[in-house]
């Protein structure tokens, strides 16, 4: 919410924009210059001014670029005593910005070009290029591809004034002749020699240069105009003639101190600092592999919000597709053929998607730290999603956005002045690239959007949230947070760049990231991506400013517009929207699978527990006899039961022992609920009836009460330690085991042997004989014989009495006993049980 420090955060922010108005002349290429003409007035003139150079450009392609002139502006500081700022230098005409046009034939053939000189080498037959001022400054025909230019007549001085006068429209009267040079014919001979076209072969260059007259302060300093004897044989029907005249091979319009061949700043071609394609490849690199590990990891662990992730998606992917594709449209198509068009479509989408797989990701791991280090602002970022737009937070965070970039602005421009260096316009890889565009309105704000959200869900966003979560102490990860946003806004995302070398822009956007490092701790991302924005497009519109043009003109004002919007909006969201906690809490799709998850486990595990507390914990202590049980479930639960009870007489005298062991059909929770509700019928009469009889009545209350896809096996053996008699009843169980004298057999018990829950009434019978001393009995679930090794072999009902009788049951305990037959099923199962396994051992 708005509060003191929000005021003077906006206070702070206007005084960031009154830093820059001050500065302006100092630090921006295009103060008191802004750009004169849009690219289609430039091209318009060359289309009427070709045929007085003797050509048409109906069957020849073009394309124009903004060209900022970094090389010329510094030579110039390095050389002028007088100290002239970019303004002053815009004022007097120098050409620090100009627009450069390649003209030449469509390409057949697929090339991947990169930037005008490339392109004019390979299919360019004339580069033209012209002031801020609109005059031409450069024409230069290829050296060796078809030069178009021909002006018939054989009188040099005619035709020079012709082209410099009337075509290139500079003032003759203002210039004084320097030099009329050609082969080896003398100044002389050319002023005394009408119609001379050269020496014998009529191959050699003429050129003639003019020189500013003394006093006069506006124009170049001086004109080069070179020109080429050409002699035309032509033949048709009207007869065989023969042409004379002159092709344009060079024309030069230069300042004292200005070079014939400008260096342009920001592209790919004429890069002057090959450490800054180094340190942005691998910055980007890590972080991309960062945010791909992240994010993938997220998406593993089902930390993701799929629609939010397609939207970003998609979002990314067609921002930069259609900006690509614009930009392609209105520059290189008209040279590209068919099938190097379509090629660089498919390029242009393969690294669209790239890019917006790459924003899905940054955003999904963005939101995962954010959510667990409860960030500001993500209940915001939530109502945005939920399309509640009209959120008095939502204003908050617009208007301190706002501040903040407005903060941004001043701190770089004033930080920019203070290492002497000057702002340039890079608003993509190929440089200065919006103003040669049509769509420039659309595609200066496809993008500003799509560079503020990577720069920041991604290097800011992102950033601080893994860096927070590595280092918990807050002074090291506040330092390493800022030192690693400084780096990555430094070398990528920026849409403003500066004449400084590497390490100059890295302390500039040094102090970009302080203001941003603190937006993202104190306000949060919408404040961050806001101020970002502001930030970027601020500058973005700086070219268009005050242009005489209002093809040129109009990006600013409508951008402006643009920009107030948001802010418009977000004093009238705080001031009449509604709270964010009126929305309700957000709770994320994959947060609250986790959370029920997490009920299921926690439900699972009171199962559980509850389970074996059903289970004797101890086996009991009589004398006479050793009785121990296990239950070993396949799951977290399981169907399988066990229980032993020991019978007094009114003394308090053990008289029996009662043992029970359960097996209910499936497995996990759908068998162990009817395994404790059989479990309740059996301990209420384990005491005082026998086997049989306790079968016999729970047999109807089971069948009542389970479903018909459900039965359960029970086994129940009771130990009268006065005769020393034994009497099982089983139903439908695993036959028990008697060991005596060393041999293991099992014991058959009569019939029926129904299991519980088939049918309502059953009488069952028990089997009766006496124990021995020495004797063994074991009863068990058929997890033992079942059990399965890695080829799936079982371990086999047979093999039961064989492993009773290598077990020296004779000197182990019964709880050894059990832990032997555990450890084996186990081992031979390879620890993953099918089924659940239950064991009671007595020894007598």
């Amino acid at each position: 919410m708005l509060d003191r420090r929000s005021y003077i955060l906006l206070l702070l922010g206007l005084a960031g924009l009154i830093c820059y108005v001050y500065l302006r002349p100092h630090i921006d290429l295009y103060a008191s210059g802004p750009i004169s003409e849009s690219k289609e007035t430039v091209e318009e003139r060359i289309r009427r001014m070709a045929p007085d150079l003797g050509f048409s450009t109906d069957s020849l392609a073009m394309m124009s670029v903004r060209t900022q002139n970094t090389s010329y502006i510094n030579h110039l500081r390095d050389t002028l005593d007088d100290n002239l700022t970019l303004a002053e230098l815009n004022e007097r005409g120098a050409h620090i910005q100009t627009w450069k046009t390649v003209i030449g034939k469509p390409l057949n053939r697929q090339e991947n070009i990169i930037g005008t000189n490339q392109l004019f080498e390979n299919a360019g037959n004339l580069k033209i290029q012209y002031s801020n001022k609109g005059q031409i400054i450069r024409l230069q025909a290829h050296p060796e591809n078809p030069n178009p230019t021909f002006i018939r007549g054989d009188s040099l001085q005619a035709i020079a004034a012709y082209l410099i006068g009337s075509t290139f429209n500079y003032n003759l009267d203002e210039y004084d002749l320097a030099a009329e040079l050609y082969s080896e014919a003398s100044l002389q001979e050319v002023q005394g020699t009408e119609g001379m076209l050269g020496d014998d072969n009529g191959n050699h260059s003429l050129e003639i240069s003019w020189k500013r007259k003394a006093g006069l302060a506006v124009g170049p300093n001086e004109l080069i105009l070179k020109l080429e004897p050409v002699v035309r044989e032509i033949n048709n029907e009207d007869g065989f003639r023969t042409e004379f005249g002159f092709g344009v091979e060079s024309f030069v319009a230069k300042d004292e101190f200005e070079p014939e061949e400008f260096i342009e700043a920001f592209t790919i071609e004429n890069n002057e600092q090959p450490w800054f394609n180094y340190v942005f490849f691998i910055s980007i690199f890590i972080l991309a592999i960062l945010i791909f590990s992240v994010g993938i990891r997220n998406i593993f662990k089902g930390k993701v919000e799929w629609r939010r992730a397609l939207f970003m998606f998609l979002f990314f992917a067609t921002a930069l597709f259609a900006w690509r594709f614009i930009y392609f449209m209105y520059s290189y198509n008209p040279f590209l053929g068919s099938v190097a068009f379509f090629g660089t479509i498919i390029n242009n989408l393969l690294f669209a998607m790239v890019v917006g797989l790459y924003g899905a990701l940054a955003y999904i791991s963005w939101e995962s730290l954010a959510r667990s280090q409860q960030q500001k602002q993500v209940d915001v970022i939530d109502a945005l999603w939920q399309r509640k737009f009209f959120v008095s937070e939502t204003g908050a965070g617009l208007i301190h956005g706002f501040a903040i970039g407005g903060i941004a602005i001043g701190i770089f421009s004033m930080l920019t002045y203070l290492v002497g260096e000057y702002l340039i316009q890079a608003d993509s890889q190929f440089g200065f690239a919006e103003a040669g565009i049509t769509a420039r309105i659309i595609t200066l704000n496809l993008s500003a959007w799509t560079v503020t959200w990577l720069v920041g869900v991604g290097q800011i966003g992102f950033v601080y949230g893994l860096i927070n979560h590595w280092f918990k102490r807050k002074w090291i990860s506040g330092l390493l947070t800022l030192v690693v946003v400084a780096c990555l806004i430094t070398v990528a995302g920026r849409l403003i760049g500066t004449s400084g070398e590497l390490f100059e822009d890295a302390l500039i956007y040094l102090g970009i990231a302080i203001i941003f490092v603190y937006a993202i701790k104190e306000f949060g991302l919408l404040t961050v991506c806001t101020g970002w924005w502001v930030f970027a497009v601020f500058f973005m519109i700086q070219p268009y400013w005050n242009s005489p043009s209002i093809d040129v003109a109009y990006v600013g004002w409508v951008q402006m517009v643009f920009m107030a919007t948001p802010l418009i909006y977000g004093f009238l969201a705080y001031r009449y929207g509604i709270s964010v906690s009126e929305v309700g809490d957000y709770i994320p799709e994959y947060e609250e699978r986790i959370a029920q998850h997490l009920r299921v486990e926690r439900e699972i595990e009171i199962a559980r527990e509850s389970q074996y507390k059903l289970m004797p914990l101890q086996p009991p202590k009589v004398d006479g006899i050793d009785v121990y049980g296990f239950f070993l479930p396949s799951f977290e639960v399981g169907g399988d039961y066990f229980d032993y009870v020991v019978s007094e007489d009114q003394d308090g005298k053990p008289i029996a022992l009662t043992m029970a062991v359960v097996d209910v059909s499936g497995k996990a929770m759908r068998a162990a609920m009817p395994a404790v509700f059989t479990s309740g019928l059996l301990l209420s009469r384990m005491k005082e009836n026998l086997p049989a009889d306790i079968l016999s009545k729970v047999s109807e209350p089971i069948f009542a009460r389970t479903d018909k896809r459900t039965f359960i096996t029970c086994v129940l053996a009771r130990y009268d330690l006065t005769s020393q008699k034994i009497s099982i009843a089983n139903a439908g169980h695993c036959r028990p085991i008697l060991k005596r004298n060393g041999v293991a057999e099992f014991i058959q018990t009569p019939d029926p042997k129904y299991p519980l829950g088939l049918k309502p009434d059953v009488v069952y019978k028990a089997q009766e004989f006496s124990l021995k001393k020495g004797d063994f009995f074991l009863m068990y679930s058929d997890g033992l014989p079942e059990a399965a090794n890695e080829k799936g072999d079982r371990y086999g009902f047979e093999e039961v009495p064989r492993l009773i009788e290598q077990i020296d049951t004779d000197n182990l305990s019964a709880q050894d006993i059990a832990q032997e037959i555990k450890r084996t099923v186990q081992k031979f199962s390879n620890y993953q049980l099918v089924d659940d396994t239950t064991i009671i051992c007595l020894k007598v």
